[in-house]
């Protein structure tokens, strides 16, 4: 090899080295990208506080040849790892950074696998949690995202400890699980999900394999992250896409093997709860639940605005079907207001919920 091209190499090695973040990091994002439509995704978000784990859109203007922040597009659903009951909703448009707001959720999404929604119309944009509006974002901040954006997911750990948390490496490697992602395409009065039916499903991937047509492994970093995003931490794996937040030294995935069988919410070993009857109820909702660790079992029953308004915690045997009951009324023997609320079953390892309605 001609020296100079070997000095070159090993000058080009060496700068990576000096340059390179502490952590490494994953993004994985579309090649196309998309106007107006509905993205869900159904996910398990990492904990620890210092941890970002994400689903959002973003003008990739550095493709197109533009360097300037003025041409900066994007929304965010982010979940911060040491907030276990909210998600971080924003819309950044031309040299504004955005108009952050930290919503609510039902559940704890560390710990639950859950499905959220972005839908962005020329007139608002809408944050969902299943079902459940979040938050909408509408007038001139809304107007101002109109340009195509591809669809992203990442995990990092930013450098701004004010707005993540002070990050202790030690909780390293940690992980955010992808279930599946879809798109659909706005046609307003002729689709067939979202609000009012106004998107038409154009695809929806389940992470079985890397579809090279449709994602990129993202390798690049930016200011304000402490970590280097890299291919080999882009892993999928037992029908799921794990983004992984490592070491240099210890990249990939390297937890529990992974298995989806239909469309199950919870992992095995996590409670399980049975349906609730009757669902909707007037006095009094019967469900059962089944341990598979020995100890504490937390209920929590959460109203709309992810507020736990009765709890109650039971031990347990392990491996054990507990029947259990909830009247309607909340931790001070008061009856709640009707509604929609969840049953929330937790422990050490993990926790499964559901949605009940109290009608009066």
């Amino acid at each position: 090899m001609n020296s100079r091209i070997t000095k070159t190499i090993l000058l080009m090695a060496l700068m990576n080295l000096v340059l390179a973040k502490e952590y490494r990091g994953a993004e994985y994002r579309t090649i196309q990208s998309f106007l107006n439509g509905r993205y869900e995704v159904r996910m398990k978000s990492a904990a620890g506080s210092g941890v970002v784990s994400s689903f959002f859109t973003f003008r990739d203007y550095y493709e197109e040849g533009l360097t300037s922040s003025e041409h900066w597009n994007e929304i965010d659903l982010e979940w911060l790892g040491n907030l276990t009951n909210k998600v971080s909703t924003n819309v950044i448009i031309q040299n504004e950074w955005g108009d952050a707001s930290e919503v609510f959720l039902t559940v704890n999404p560390h710990l639950d696998f859950n499905t959220y929604a972005i839908e962005w119309t020329p007139e608002a944009i809408r944050f969902y949690e299943g079902d459940r509006l979040l938050r909408t974002i509408s007038g001139q901040r809304a107007d101002s995202v109109y340009h195509a954006q591809k669809l992203m997911m990442n995990i990092w750990q930013p450098t701004n400890t004010g707005w993540v948390g002070t990050f202790d490496p030690g909780i390293l490697p940690v992980y955010v699980l992808y279930d599946w992602v879809s798109y659909a395409d706005y046609t307003p009065g002729g689709g067939s999900v979202g609000t009012n039916n106004n998107f038409t499903p154009l695809w929806e991937d389940h992470f079985d394999y890397w579809d090279t047509n449709r994602w990129q492994k993202a390798n690049h970093t930016w200011d304000g992250n402490n970590c280097d995003f890299i291919p080999a931490n882009v892993v999928l794996t037992g029908g799921y896409m794990v983004l992984c937040l490592t070491t240099p030294s210890q990249t990939g995935y390297h937890g529990p093997a992974l298995s989806v069988e239909g469309d199950q919410a919870a992992l095995p070993g996590e409670p399980q709860l049975s349906p609730a009857y009757p669902n909707p109820f007037n006095g009094i909702t019967r469900f059962t639940y089944e341990n598979f660790h020995p100890g504490p079992v937390q209920l929590d029953i959460i109203n709309t605005q992810g507020q736990i308004v009765a709890s109650r915690v039971l031990q347990t045997s392990g491996s054990a079907y507990t029947q259990m009951n909830w009247d309607g009324n909340n931790n001070q023997g008061a009856a709640v207001p009707s509604g929609s609320y969840i049953l929330r079953v937790s422990d050490g390892e993990g926790q499964s919920s559901q949605k009940v309605l109290l009608l009066k």
